[in-house]
């Protein structure tokens, strides 16, 4: 079990990317191992649109079903860097910022290397097409069990989605929906999947396709990454990413102030003694 950090009572993997993936390849190989899976194991990437969109705090509201489906969850990793640094001030350090984009190719690495499979749901057929070409050619023993770009509604019981899931039996899914759309549908989906594990990436296959660029790698690791995907596309982004950052910062001086009032209750009871 990897040790964790807790953040907005999230369990958040204290891990490396390349540990993330060797984790993530031993809790399939685990599963696969027990035969009879009951569940699919929920794994997720969580950024500052994730804990913007879950975590309620007065006065800004959440989602609680998607908070209680993060804070369950079997794996999580630091995608962003604002939570890294928040690990940091809590005295408590994420090694470093594990995102999606990043692990989904070197998954499919690893995946190809051991035999494995992987499907994914979600995401505009082109994108897709285009994203599995480029993988391929790193990766060309990789074993895709499907590719599904259906249209998922939340609202709706979709039964034939998960029966093509559970029909091609992959080793992994992965779930290109976008936050909360993807973890609600896992979280509801999970004990109907009888495959080893699922994970949410958003729109990684955007970036693998080069349909959307990245930001340069000296912006990834100072956090400013959101400033490039705004300039990219201002009129879809500005709103949302300003809220989240405003939020985010709400719900991180809460976590220290709640720090704080630990740590001067804890001395009270030392200084009693």
């Amino acid at each position: 079990m990897a040790e964790t950090v807790n953040l907005f009572d999230i369990p958040i993997a204290k891990t490396t990317e390349r540990e993330a993936v060797e984790h993530i390849l031993r809790m399939v190989k685990e599963q696969k191992a027990r035969g009879k899976i009951d569940r699919a194991l929920f794994l997720a990437t969580l950024n500052v649109d994730f804990v913007s969109n879950a975590v309620a705090r007065r006065p800004f509201s959440g989602n609680r079903e998607l908070w209680d489906y993060l804070k369950k969850a079997d794996f999580v990793t630091a995608d962003g860097m604002p939570i890294v640094a928040l690990s940091r001030m809590m005295g408590n350090a994420l090694p470093e910022r594990v995102t999606g984009a990043d692990l989904v190719p070197m998954l499919c690495a690893r995946f190809a290397d051991e035999g494995l499979s992987v499907y994914v749901l979600g995401g505009a057929q082109p994108a897709l097409d285009e994203a599995m070409e480029r993988i391929r050619k790193t990766s060309p023993m990789l074993r895709v069990a499907g590719l599904d770009p259906a249209f998922v509604k939340l609202d709706e019981d979709q039964p034939e989605i998960v029966e093509r899931i559970n029909a091609a039996k992959p080793d992994l899914l992965f779930v290109a929906l976008g936050n909360p759309k993807q973890e609600l549908w896992m979280g509801r989906n999970a004990s109907r999947l009888r495959i080893p594990a699922m994970i949410g990436i958003g729109g990684t296959f955007n970036f693998i396709a080069g349909r959307v660029k990245r930001a340069p790698r000296w912006m990834q690791r100072c956090g400013a990454e959101w400033i490039y995907r705004i300039i990219q596309e201002p009129g879809r982004l500005w709103r949302r990413y300003a809220y989240g950052l405003v939020k985010f910062s709400y719900l991180a001086a809460c976590e220290l102030a709640k720090k704080a009032r630990g740590a001067n209750a804890a001395g009270a009871r030392e200084s009693k003694r």
